[in-house]
């Protein structure tokens, strides 16, 4: 069996995640099922056929952030990553981006 992989989506049809699932699920109003793991979609709008980027707010920056800080929670205890230092620098440029001048126009860069 392969996985399948969704987003899923808010009540303004804004992806708020992506996962990957090994077994079939039954998807709902608030899952799009994608063709591969792309969470560069986080923040953007479902219009039914295809993602529209979304002009940041700071809500949506904000969920954004949260999103990507999620994501790399993993890792945190992997000391011996090869990236483990410039995740972590990621990680707090995230938690200290929104009293920055760039909030929300300008989103940090992953490793």
């Amino acid at each position: 069996m392969s996985n399948s992989t969704y987003a899923f989506i808010d009540e303004n049809s804004v992806c708020v995640g992506v996962t990957e699932y090994q077994e079939a699920v039954t998807s709902d109003a608030n899952m799009v099922l994608l063709e591969s793991l792309d969470t560069s979609i986080i923040g953007q709008r479902w219009t039914g056929a295809v993602w529209e980027v979304v002009p940041l707010t700071a809500v949506t920056a904000r969920e954004w952030r949260d999103g990507e800080l999620y994501s790399t929670d993993w890792i945190v205890p992997v000391t011996d990553h090869p990236d483990h230092a410039a995740y972590l620098l990621y990680r707090q440029t995230l938690r200290d981006w929104p009293s920055t001048p760039s909030f929300p126009d300008t989103k940090p860069v992953s490793p």
